[in-house]
């Protein structure tokens, strides 16, 4: 799978969750998938569904994984291993994170009013103890312009419609067209039989 390719997959099942939810900027949650996952390639993300890195602590009583991990302390890396959390598939990891951020140390994120704040907030918030984890989540989101999901979530933009059957059908997974009775609209006004 290309990166445009995991960007595309994943940030559908982020934008859904986003939209119902209420968090405002899934960008930053693709940018995180990318750098915590190597663009779905990690072992964690392609084996165990875990795209965010998130280990599995006192309160997880699903199932996990021990693996190797690196960890910044006092500005050095150092080898360690840790337990993660293990999900069924892709959708689940993402639903995964959406309760992770439930914790009150990440309260305030669904409160972050530009893209650039929601970094430096879950940076603050100790997901990652990387000292240039913000810097690293901005890159990603600036090299590959996921600003375009943020106008997604907001309604400022409508999902590009697709030409051919199997785009509209990688749209439909992608969650481009909605659920339900929303996604028969779109796809009728789009000028497809449901």
């Amino acid at each position: 799978m290309s990166r445009k390719d995991f960007i595309d997959e994943i940030g559908g099942i982020i934008c859904d969750e986003c939209i119902s939810r209420g968090y405002k900027f899934p960008s930053m949650i693709i940018a995180q998938a990318c750098l915590e996952s190597n663009y779905g390639l990690s072992s964690l993300a392609k084996n165990y569904h875990n795209y965010f890195g998130m280990k599995c602590g006192s309160s997880w009583g699903g199932k996990s994984v021990t693996l190797a991990t690196k960890e910044e302390y006092n500005g050095k890396l150092e080898n360690t291993r840790d337990n993660f959390r293990v999900y069924k598939d892709m959708h689940a990891g993402v639903v995964g994170y959406f309760a992770f951020i439930k914790y009150a140390r990440y309260a305030n994120l669904k409160y972050a009013k530009t893209a650039y704040e929601y970094a430096e907030m879950i940076a603050g918030d100790g997901w990652a103890t990387d000292s240039t984890y913000a810097n690293k989540l901005i890159n990603i989101y600036t090299l590959y312009g996921l600003d375009f999901f943020d106008k997604i979530v907001s309604g400022d933009v409508k999902p590009e419609p697709a030409e051919t059957l199997d785009e509209v059908v990688a749209a439909v997974i992608r969650g481009d067209y909605g659920n339900g009775a929303e996604r028969r609209e779109k796809l009728a006004a789009a000028g497809w039989d449901y």
